[in-house]
């Protein structure tokens, strides 16, 4: 029987007009349940390996207001989704060259603003979005945990990689993260893949029981995807915001990304797996305004789950901010400021202004 989901995007999808040729697109989700899974590292590499092979790539970061993708690659781009949701910025604008083939968009605050616009604002930027059709591989960089937007992202795109590593908590989450998916329409398998994972640590074990668990209680089909070591040639890339390839191309966890892009460019089962990008976009947005089943305490149905949701949103917005103070302070407990200061103070004030923004609106509405 099909779905609320399967009727959304067959009514949502754009049928090619006559003499027109349909785009094949492969539009993936990346999301784990948590926190630390290290999920954009493995996006930002799964991009650029699936570059290497010759595709045509656009990474995406929907985080909640927290996209990160551009600091890890050092970039600075002039506009972001938000740009194009809520101004009149074009998406070619929003585009970031990262080398040949590889594309990004930095998300801003856009994936909050798409659960926001008024039906003109919608239609505005789905006729923006017509120049992502050249794509290969759109990647979806969604924000960790459970919340609507992840979901309806998720639930739009023809695949999904959930990330998970050894840890109890990311396991357990990366399952809660499945099941609120099946209970919302998710039909066909996802991926699973499992990172950091140290040396002499069974991860094949712990997929399949991953694996079993799901066919028993959520009559899930899960597809393995493999697994990435816990390789320092990610942490000291995020360090220098640069691309992990490009400082160590041989690394483990390099050669690890790269065999995991060639299962998946591999995998030409059937058109199940291409969308039009103006579908996939159409989808999504219904999907956020179509009633979710979500966990309470990340649902926004109710004034409380509201609450909880900004208090965890304040939460990581306070871990950030610490982070940043902790990189400037020396153990005297003087302030020394990092080579390149300037940009990233310029970034800063950017982010206070919409820190004072959003203050603002949150006063003239209590």
């Amino acid at each position: 029987m099909a779905s609320a989901l399967d009727a959304v995007r067959d009514k949502a999808e754009v049928k090619p007009g006559k003499g027109h040729k349909s785009r094949k697109t492969r539009t993936i989700a990346i999301a784990s349940g948590k926190g630390g899974a290290g999920k954009t590292s493995v996006a930002i590499c799964l991009a650029w390996s699936l570059a290497e092979s010759g595709r045509n790539v656009c990474l995406v970061d929907v985080d909640l207001g927290l996209s990160n993708v551009d600091v890890l690659l050092g970039l600075q781009p002039r506009y972001t989704l938000e740009d194009v949701i809520l101004g009149d910025v074009p998406m070619d604008k929003a585009i970031t060259r990262v080398r040949p083939g590889l594309d990004v968009i930095s998300g801003g605050s856009g994936a909050a603003a798409l659960a926001d616009l008024d039906p003109t604002r919608r239609n505005q930027f789905l006729s923006r979005i017509k120049s992502l059709e050249h794509y290969d591989f759109l990647l979806l960089d969604n924000a960790p945990g459970i919340h609507r937007q992840v979901v309806a992202f998720c639930l739009s795109a023809r695949e999904q990689i959930i990330v998970i590593n050894p840890e109890p908590t990311s396991v357990t989450d990366g399952y809660a993260l499945l099941k609120v998916l099946r209970q919302n329409g998710l039909r066909q398998p996802p991926y699973i893949l499992v990172n950091r994972v140290q040396r002499g640590f069974d991860h094949a074990t712990l997929t399949q029981r991953f694996a079993a668990v799901c066919k028993k209680h959520l009559r899930a089909v899960v597809l393995p995807l493999g697994a990435v070591p816990n390789d320092p040639a990610f942490q000291q890339a995020a360090t220098q915001s640069a691309l992990p390839a490009a400082l160590h191309p041989q690394s483990p966890g390099i050669s690890a990304v790269t065999r995991i892009a060639s299962l998946l460019t591999r995998r030409k089962e059937n058109e199940a797996l291409y969308s039009n990008v103006e579908g996939f976009w159409t989808v999504s947005l219904n999907t956020l305004f179509q009633g979710l089943h979500l966990p309470s305490r990340v649902d926004s149905g109710s004034a409380k789950e509201k609450r909880g949701s900004i208090q965890d949103v304040l939460s990581r917005l306070d871990q950030a901010l610490s982070d940043l103070e902790n990189l400037t302070r020396t153990p005297s407990g003087t302030i020394t400021l990092p080579p390149m200061a300037e940009t990233e103070a310029a970034r800063l004030a950017r982010f206070g202004d919409r820190l004072r923004r959003v203050t603002e609106t949150w006063n003239q509405s209590s």
